[in-house]
């Protein structure tokens, strides 16, 4: 059984006895916290449910995912986690970069972080020019808390 469906029986088998998470997590033997963090799982729509499962992401992941306000936030940060193989610490900094409120608003926090990417491949794409004409160049890019810390080493 995975997360989605764990948390889909929680919520049914409270229905169905009516309890509240107090009482669901005293009958199961957890915290309340516990409960209430399934259910959230539950405001992830299909397709956010069906890649995170896909691409064999933790509760963990998910639960960073909900931090986004935005179904359209949500899909940009879950493709991202997914096509880098992100862990959940480096998830948790790229959901904490896109909520944070020092990005300027002219334009939405799915369009800046488009925009950052597309810097951030412009970078990559020199680092292999480097790399093409032999000399040793890499680059890496974390995520921390409100911030984007782009390393690029070159030996020479």
């Amino acid at each position: 059984m995975d997360m989605f469906e764990e948390a889909r029986s929680l919520a049914v088998m409270m229905k169905m006895r009516s309890l509240s998470q107090g009482e669901a997590a005293k009958m199961l033997g957890v915290s309340q916290s516990y409960v209430a963090n399934k259910l959230r799982l539950l405001k992830l729509d299909e397709y956010e449910r069906e890649k995170i499962t896909s691409h064999h992401l933790t509760e963990r992941h998910a639960r960073a995912l909900l931090r986004l306000r935005s179904t359209e936030d949500r899909h940009t940060a879950l493709n991202k986690i997914c096509e880098r193989g992100m862990t959940v610490a480096e998830a948790e900094g790229l959901v904490g970069f896109m909520v944070s409120d020092d990005l300027p608003n002219e334009i939405g926090k799915a369009d800046k972080l488009s925009r950052i990417d597309r810097f951030v491949e412009r970078l990559s794409e020199a680092v292999k020019v480097l790399s093409s004409l032999g000399i040793d160049a890499r680059q890496a890019v974390k995520y921390y808390g409100h911030k984007m810390v782009i390393t690029i080493h070159i030996n020479e």
